[in-house]
């Protein structure tokens, strides 16, 4: 296989101050070892803080704020968890319209943890099967979506799971990089049947 699936590819990483900074790392990192260019969006001037355990964590610096960022740029997002992050996410008009456009793309969505949250706050989750942690299933469910026991659930182009544990998340991390790679390559083979058949 292939050493850097996604090379070449942007990930769009959506936070706030308060996100899981444990989430956040691992996705970072496994998007860069698969090839691609993860980036820091978010409504954050300058550094995003994040929040780890009980307590707050590092600062991470930002790529881009949140109101100048164009879904249309990257090629996949990812959402960490973290109820602070979500709860400021939540408040601003960009949040829908950032991930409205990766929906309308079909472009592969990561929602990590309690992420699922910010689907039900933007009206996003109707309809949508997936997972959150067990505190957001009531909020989720009331959204319009339908619950899943499964991590990482994959629906539409949307994945949602909840790492507990390191290698949990290392796997969720994993199914995302063979989701995208796999769309890849299937958007490719449709791009030479069409020049093909021209």
């Amino acid at each position: 296989m292939q050493q850097k699936p996604l090379n070449g590819m942007k990930a769009a990483i959506l936070v706030a101050n308060g996100f899981n900074e444990t989430e956040m790392t691992m996705f970072q990192r496994g998007m860069m070892e698969a090839g691609a260019y993860p980036k820091i969006i978010s409504v954050e001037s300058s550094l995003a803080n994040g929040w780890q355990g009980t307590s707050w964590g590092h600062y991470f610096a930002v790529d881009v704020q949140l109101a100048d960022a164009l879904s249309a740029d990257y090629d996949v997002l990812v959402i960490p968890g973290g109820q602070r992050s979500l709860d400021k996410l939540k408040l601003t008009a960009h949040t829908r319209r950032f991930i409205g456009g990766f929906l309308a793309a079909m472009k592969p969505i990561m929602l990590v943890g309690d992420a699922g949250l910010l689907f039900a706050y933007t009206g996003q989750a109707e309809g949508l099967m997936m997972t959150s942690t067990p505190e957001a299933k009531d909020v989720v469910v009331q959204a319009g979506a339908v619950w899943s026991e499964e991590t990482p659930t994959i629906h539409r182009c949307v994945m949602s799971g909840v790492g507990a544990t390191t290698e949990a998340l290392s796997e969720m991390v994993q199914t995302l990089v063979n989701y995208v790679a796999e769309q890849a390559a299937l958007a490719a083979a449709d791009e030479e049947l069409e020049q093909q058949a021209a």
